[in-house]
């Protein structure tokens, strides 16, 4: 299958950025450059990709600061005013390694960006350092490139005026068609990044998987903290499969680990900074005895995981992370992933929210067509208008109450951006 991220439909549209540069982060290895360089290519723009890994480029970069207007079709001058639509692009991969990336783009910015639309793409670097100064505040848009939806796989566009998020009363839930179908599978029981699941077998998989865990715990964990004993925290890593889905206890890990509290806490840190694992906060508004602290937590790739049940948890919980993402990129609201639990054990896998308020409750079973209790108690107790049931039978769709749905896994997916 040919793969097509959907997020070049608002991350890399001229109309959408509105003459802001467009920060495109996410994992190693899930596609960024592949994504800038198929856009600039559509374009007849290839000429301005520009990796700054490159020593070529820094070569160049020193003897003209302006190297980026060389190889351009038509010249632009900083006066030049392009209208949307016909504007130039120029996409700086990797800058975030260069000393005063950020200067440097100011500069660049504040001088040509009524004529050209500046990409800068990175993983985890870039968007922890981002973070730090406000030097560019007001001049980006960051979009977080998240693994593959079915989506990606099928050439779907996206009509975002149109396109379902939890606020909107009517759901289109309508049959998936094979190649949907397919492409579900295809990510379910692989992974949802891109090598991988282009070369489609389970074997490479598994030596990609490998090399990857091990160049993001040793470079990437090495670039963005001071974590020193690299082999306690990979040992971390390789403890947490089993703890996916449940609220985690760090004073267990401490415990296994034998290490001190902070060390554990460092290190998830450590881990999500690097797109290993992300968390899910407890939400605890219209609940007096709901669990307060403990957060889940998933991987950002489920094929790390062999257990069946938390393997489907896992591919349900990205999913709803990327979707969150991009109805917060488009404007929809300030939504956020969470889960639900009582502390006598009452919970629902993820309650989706926007301010706080919860719109959508979704409970992940895998092959139990039945009602899941908690399920009912969690939406007439705090009040939510929809609960989906989530299994992976495909196609499957029944309402069992107002908003109460048991619905296929395909389906689900196909409400998602």
């Amino acid at each position: 299958m040919a793969i097509t991220h959907i997020l070049e439909q608002w991350a890399l549209d001229e109309l959408f950025l509105h003459s802001r540069m467009s920060f495109i982060c996410g994992p190693r290895q899930i596609g960024k450059t592949t994504l800038a360089q198929s856009h600039l290519k559509r374009i007849e723009q290839s000429h301005s990709y520009h990796n700054w890994d490159s020593i070529t480029l820094k070569q160049q970069f020193a003897s003209n600061p302006l190297f980026f207007l060389e190889n351009m079709a038509s010249p632009v001058f900083p006066e030049t005013s392009l209208p949307e639509g016909s504007r130039k692009w120029v996409v700086f991969d990797e800058i975030h390694k260069y000393p005063k990336w950020k200067n440097i783009l100011k500069s660049y910015y504040d001088e040509w960006k009524k004529s050209i639309n500046f990409v800068i793409t990175g993983s985890a670097r870039l968007d922890y350092l981002r973070r730090s100064g406000d030097s560019l505040v007001g001049r980006y848009f960051l979009f977080k490139m998240n693994p593959l939806h079915p989506h990606d796989l099928t050439g779907f566009f996206l009509d975002r005026e149109t396109i379902w998020h939890p606020k909107i009363p009517q759901i289109p839930f309508s049959e998936p068609n094979k190649t949907f179908q397919d492409a579900t599978n295809l990510l379910y029981d692989l992974t949802g990044f891109p090598e991988p699941v282009s070369v489609g077998k389970k074997d490479f998989y598994e030596r990609w998987k490998n090399n990857h865990i091990s160049l993001i715990t040793s470079e990437d964990v090495r670039d963005l903290s001071k974590i020193s004993n690299v082999q306690k925290l990979q040992t971390l890593l390789f403890l947490l499969p089993e703890r996916v889905g449940a609220p985690l206890s760090l004073n267990n890990l401490k415990n296994v680990l034998e290490c001190a509290h902070a060390s554990v806490k460092n290190w998830l840190e450590a881990l999500k900074k690097v797109y290993l694992v992300f968390d899910v906060a407890p939400f605890t508004a219209r609940l007096k005895r709901s669990v307060l602290k403990e957060q889940k937590f998933y991987f950002w790739d489920w094929g790390l995981l062999e257990n069946k049940g938390k393997r489907f948890e896992n591919f349900i919980a990205v999913q709803l992370k990327r979707a969150v993402s991009a109805w917060n990129e488009w404007g929809k609201g300030d939504y956020r992933l969470m889960y639900v639990r009582t502390k006598d054990g009452r919970e629902v896998d993820f309650v989706v929210t926007e301010k706080n308020i919860p719109y959508l409750l979704v409970e992940c079973k895998k092959d139990e067509k039945q009602l899941a209790s908690n399920l009912r108690y969690f939406k007439e107790r705090i009040e939510v208008p929809f609960a989906f049931q989530v299994i992976e039978s495909p196609h499957f769709l029944k309402q069992v109450g107002k908003g109460i749905f048991i619905l296929g896994l395909d389906r689900f997916l196909q409400i998602l951006p």
